[in-house]
């Protein structure tokens, strides 16, 4: 069996929409039953495949929970391989700030080529408040106010509010907080654990962008 390369690269935008690459057919018959196996490039996840093979009963997909892997065991056999596989990926929300070009593999009955996506860079994401450090420093990052028309009001952050960690790493300082958010793209929800009126409540803030 023969395996064309995948026909283009998609370019994802994290968080964003899916998108399609095909993999051409060479135009043969077939009479062996059909297994593929896809591993999906570094911070994306495979959402579909769509199967056109002519003389094919069954095109399901068997997709990972996490969409990391899918595979597909038909024993439909002969078919003709005259029309594309289509792969769907999307790319997660919490792929690298810099983007970049990310391969996996589409092996079709033991021939396997690069499944490839190109990520777009992102914009940093930031907690959109008014933060102060404690008096001394090293208390936690203090909330003077908070950004109106925000992700991080909408997820309830409020003014008096007293960051002590977020995404589970202490923020003692503003600059500890900085370190923890620096890298991650806005639309990236953090949980984020304030103190209010003594208590301690964790906050899930998408990040607005920077």
């Amino acid at each position: 069996m023969s395996l064309p390369p995948q026909q283009s690269v998609p370019d994802l935008d994290a968080g964003g929409p899916e998108k399609t690459t095909d993999y051409p057919p060479d135009g043969q018959r077939y009479n062996q039953p059909t297994s593929i196996s896809i591993q999906a490039p570094p911070h994306t996840r495979i959402t579909g495949l769509d199967r056109h093979a002519t003389g094919a009963l069954s095109n399901d997909a068997q997709i990972a929970p996490d969409g990391k892997s899918a595979t597909v065991n038909d024993p439909v056999a002969p078919w003709d391989y005259k029309r594309p596989f289509t792969v769907h990926v999307i790319a997660d929300s919490d792929a690298p700030l810099a983007g970049g070009t990310f391969s996996g593999t589409f092996t079709l009955n033991g021939v396997t080529q690069p499944l490839t996506v190109n990520i777009a860079p992102g914009i940093q994401g930031i907690i959109a408040a008014n933060l102060k450090n404690t008096s001394p420093a090293g208390g936690g990052v203090r909330v003077l106010a908070v950004d109106p028309g925000t992700n991080t009001l909408a997820a309830g952050l409020q003014a008096g509010d007293l960051i002590i960690d977020v995404a589970g790493i202490l923020t003692p300082t503003v600059n500890d907080l900085d370190n923890v958010l620096s890298g991650k793209r806005s639309g990236v929800t953090v949980a984020v654990t304030v103190k209010r009126a003594g208590q301690l409540i964790t906050l899930q803030i998408p990040l607005d962008p920077e």
